[in-house]
């Protein structure tokens, strides 16, 4: 997803920002804006700290359109299939927690918006709040789960991010072992190979039938194809291309909403800040978990990790120096759930304690050398 936020602001210095507002501002009309600030009450909203800025990213399940393809539909409305929240920081930094679909959390309450009918506070699956109040209840979900204040959002479909893949050619990955999965119509041989948009999909969404079934080993899969999208888009032609750029931003316009603040300036000086950054500075973690006991098709978080994790983030500290490489927590006999209230942002333990603590890999990780991750059977 970072990825995604490097080369439209790159690809924007590199047309020249004069010529390009005006097909900025044709672009930017074609995607679904909402506003945050009348959305969400201030005073519920955690303070911003720092200079970080933080981007959600939003991946929906909805099978609206081109989406139907893509599996059945058995309910109504949309829930969040793929959910990341990108601190970026000052010394082109980026740091990125993945919240796991089937986190048993609390959800707070949310006001009706759009054709959501909003929802009382209860207990539930962290993929509903898209569901029960549009973006802004997701947005207001991870805000009171880890004390973060969010920045942006951008909201993606499947047929947006398979529209992405294929106009950047494809993403080079290193698959270890063959790969099969009939419902997400996945079908790849071991080997260096290029995945195309329908394959990169099916790739990233895979999870029944591969390893133990789980979503954890279909974030970890998420975490590899994200870091080697952000390497080859900015180590490739791709921004020098005006053919793949026109057909990768516009893949973004039509599928995509945003906050109304995520403009132009925003884009552009975060986009100066990505141009910095190394695929190393780029670190991927999960928050941690337990299976729960009542229910082992669900996770409920670590509550005293989670919380060491979200207030380094939200701090801008380092989370880990070198602890790159995945795992999961041994299961919890406690029925305990998620933090319910917002952890203090001067909290946190110390870098090397929670280097000791804390799990994540780099953007350079390579599933040849380090395996699929946790659930796969590779580790």
């Amino acid at each position: 997803m970072t990825a995604w936020l490097s080369v439209i602001v790159a690809a924007l210095l590199i047309i020249g920002i004069g010529t390009a507002y005006g097909y900025y501002r044709s672009l930017r009309g074609n995607m679904a804006q909402h506003d945050l600030d009348s959305a969400l009450e201030e005073k519920h909203r955690p303070p911003k700290i720092g200079d970080d800025v933080t981007i959600l990213f939003i991946g929906s399940d909805g099978r609206e359109a081109g989406n139907s393809k893509y599996g059945g539909r058995d309910f109504e409305g949309e829930r969040s299939d793929a959910l990341m929240l990108a601190r970026i920081s000052p010394d082109s930094s980026v740091t990125v927690i993945s919240f796991p679909r089937d986190s048993l959390v609390r959800l707070p309450e949310c006001a009706p918006y759009g054709k959501a009918d909003g929802t009382g506070g209860y207990q539930g699956m962290i993929n509903s709040a898209l569901f029960h109040g549009g973006p802004p209840c997701v947005v207001k979900t991870v805000e009171s789960l880890t004390g973060i204040r969010v920045d942006h959002f951008a909201h993606l479909s499947f047929v947006g991010f398979r529209d992405m893949v294929d106009a950047v050619g494809g993403v080079e990955m290193c698959i270890p072992k063959p790969l099969r999965d009939e419902r997400a119509k996945l079908d790849l041989e071991a080997g260096e190979q290029t995945l195309e948009g329908e394959e990169a999909l099916a790739f990233v969404r895979a999870r029944y039938e591969i390893g133990n079934g789980g979503d954890i080993g279909r974030i970890d899969r998420q975490q590899m194809f994200l870091g080697a999208l952000a390497d080859q888009v900015t180590a490739s032609d791709t921004l020098s291309s005006p053919g793949r750029m026109d057909g990768l931003l516009t893949a973004i316009s039509e599928h995509t909403a945003t906050d109304k603040e995520f403009d132009l300036n925003t884009m552009v000086s975060l986009g100066s800040t990505l141009a910095d950054a190394d695929m190393d500075e780029i670190a991927f973690y999960t928050v941690p978990w337990h299976q729960a006991p009542y229910n082992p098709n669900r996770v409920i978080w670590d509550e005293e990790k989670a919380r060491e994790l979200f207030e380094a983030v939200n701090s801008g500290a380092p989370v880990s120096a070198g602890a790159l490489e995945t795992g999961s927590p041994e299961a919890s006999e406690s029925p305990e759930a998620t933090p319910g209230s917002s952890p203090s942002p001067d909290g946190g333990a110390g870098d090397d304690a929670l280097a000791e603590r804390l799990e994540g890999r780099d953007a350079t990780s390579d599933p040849c050398v380090n395996g699929l991750g946790e659930g796969t059977g590779d580790k």
